[in-house]
């Protein structure tokens, strides 16, 4: 083991060891205490919620028992014992209530006594004496879960429907903000009213807690599991009712605080002691480096990395030979640099007449190609436009000769109109194939010139289902251009977009407009636009360049944008691209008015 690693271990044992142990030490009882804390809430909410519950009940229950007992109801008139029951009614906040007499039928009634039923408890009202009211077990009713009462007076019982539902009210009072399910069960386990956290489903409470509950056994918060789900529950007695207040909620909800507490601690701990461990091994390593760094140095140089220097700030021997060994390194990347240097400088010089050789050569094949291409294009331009002016001179003497009710009338003017529109495309050729070497410069109406231009090649574009749409400015705006270089310019673009929407169709528009640019200057912008793949934008800054091309067709070898930009930057204009991938392309040439 080297002498570093040594020390390392020796500073991480003596580091990591305590931190972890006190660390797990204090998680441990902090998780604890605010367990403790979380069970303490839970049983002070249901002691409260049992009291608040008990107190608004048995409270109102004495208050009727009272009531009742103060009123002589066999010394008052029919009208007088509705009166007085309705006032019992509406103090108990009963749905109904009923005055029965000895017989036990219905004397005297206030509301919709069919929410008593007979499950009101008169016998043992008449049993318990005057004076005590006693209840049944909470139902169900139209109106909710609803606590029948009933109270003996003399010669009969008095007997109230009263709804439990505000007893709901009671629990989100107790419960507030708190994220737990408090429930109101009676000594059957029946629900009789619940409050439920927003944003929660309602649910019954948990038939673990609720059996124990029933029960009557201990209520202090504590674990339980029902139906592979757990939850921390407690639950309190509502006074002499027979009833439990329930509070329960999810285990993970509950202690969520604990928990979290749980891994911010161990979570401060690990960093701590990744931070010792990482003090550890710097303290080591600041002690075994300078020796490392001069063998490093030294191996480095036997390799030719004559830039390696060691960065030792000490004032003993190390340090001096450290400084010693970075002046000789220095003196020797000293001369390396000079020779290579030269070496760069001739490489540049070699390459630099390389690229103008391979553009001169690529410009002058591809006049060759244009010269070429002209000359053929004059000379087929010239054979076919003689036979065209015979033809068209022999259908204007036939038309001259017959009246326009003639029946061939019709036939030769389809004739004479495809003749001058073949002599027409036959002059735009012959004009675009004449190449002058030192080109001429005149104002170039630009929507003549996009006409003349598409014409020659509408055929080839119509056959591959393009449509054509020119958008020209009604100004008629000219530009100072040779009216052949644009052409081919513009035939290049044309070209371009024709096979960026080969095989698929599309649509190609054409548009010119006149900019002005202020102080009385002005350009022509001619734009073409297509609705092909587009240029993947990594490509976009290599367009122009010679011998660059993404097309697959062998005849396109990349120098059509190229000798096209050129020509518009010896007319001191600009052509802009603008393309998204999927969705065209448009270029835009801008001339000088």
């Amino acid at each position: 083991m080297r002498l570093f690693h040594k020390i390392a271990v020796v500073l991480v044992a003596a580091a990591a060891i305590p931190l972890g142990t006190v660390g797990f030490a204090v998680v441990s009882t902090n998780q604890r205490a605010l367990e403790s804390e979380v069970r303490a809430r839970f049983d002070q909410t249901a002691r409260h919620a049992a009291e608040a519950v008990a107190a608004d009940v048995e409270g109102r229950a004495r208050q009727l028992a009272q009531t009742a007992a103060m009123i002589t109801w066999d010394k008052l008139d029919p009208d007088e014992a509705r009166g007085a029951l309705e006032l019992l009614r509406r103090q108990a906040k009963a749905a109904a209530a009923a005055l029965y007499d000895d017989a036990g039928k219905i004397s005297v009634q206030s509301g919709d006594v069919a929410l008593l039923g007979e499950r009101a408890p008169r016998e043992r009202a008449r049993k318990e004496g005057a004076g005590a009211i006693v209840f049944s077990t909470p139902y169900s009713a139209p109106t909710g879960v609803t606590l029948a009462g009933a109270v003996a007076v003399r010669h009969g019982v008095v007997a109230l429907a009263i709804p439990l539902e505000p007893q709901a009210l009671r629990l989100v009072e107790v419960r507030g903000d708190q994220r737990v399910r408090v429930s109101l069960i009676d000594d059957s386990g029946k629900p009789i009213a619940a409050s439920t956290p927003l944003g929660q489903a309602a649910q019954p409470a948990s038939a673990a807690v609720v059996a124990e509950a029933v029960g009557g056994k201990d209520g202090h918060a504590r674990r339980y599991l029902d139906k592979d789900q757990s939850v921390v529950a407690a639950f309190a007695p509502v006074g002499g009712l027979g009833w439990s207040v329930v509070v329960e909620d999810d285990t993970e909800r509950a202690f969520a605080a604990p928990r979290r507490m749980r891994r911010l601690t161990l979570l401060v701990t690990g960093v701590a002691g990744l931070l010792a461990i990482g003090l550890a091994f710097a303290f080591a390593r600041r002690l075994t480096a300078a020796l490392e760094r001069l063998s490093d140095a030294a191996r480095a140089f036997g390799r030719g990395k004559l830039d390696e220097r060691v960065e030792l700030e000490t004032a003993d021997e190390v340090g001096a030979l450290a400084r010693t060994f970075n002046q000789m390194g220095g003196e020797l990347q000293t001369s390396r640099a000079e020779i290579e240097k030269w070496n760069r400088e001739l490489e540049a010089r070699v390459e630099e007449r390389t690229f103008e050789l391979k553009a001169a050569q690529a410009q002058l094949v591809q006049a060759q190609k244009l010269a070429a291409l002209g000359q053929l294009g004059a000379g087929v331009a010239h054979e076919i436009n003689n036979p065209l002016g015979g033809v068209l001179g022999h259908v204007q003497l036939l038309l001259a000769d017959r009246p326009s009710d003639d029946r061939d009338y019709e036939a030769l003017q389809c004739i004479d109109e495809a003749a001058r529109k073949a002599s027409h495309v036959v002059q735009n050729l012959l004009r675009f194939s004449v190449q002058h070497k030192d080109p001429v410069r005149t104002p170039v109406d630009a929507n003549k010139l996009v006409r003349d231009t598409l014409s020659l090649t509408q055929t080839l574009l119509a056959e591959q289902k393009i449509a054509i749409a020119l958008l020209l400015d009604p100004s008629a705006p000219r530009c100072r251009a040779d009216a052949g270089q644009i052409g081919q310019v513009l035939l290049n673009l044309v070209a371009n977009a024709r096979t960026a929407m080969a095989n698929q169709g599309g649509a190609l528009t054409v548009r010119t407009k006149k900019i002005e640019k202020g102080g009385g200057e002005s350009e022509v912008a001619i734009s073409v636009e297509d609705t092909g793949k587009g240029i993947d934008p990594a490509h976009r800054d290599r367009i122009f360049e010679p011998f660059f091309t993404t097309k697959d067709e062998w005849s396109n070898v990349g120098l059509g944008l190229s000798v096209s930009y050129r020509i518009i930057s010896e007319h001191g204009g600009r052509i802009e691209v603008a393309s998204e991938v999927g969705h065209g392309s448009t270029f835009t040439v801008y001339l000088p008015s």
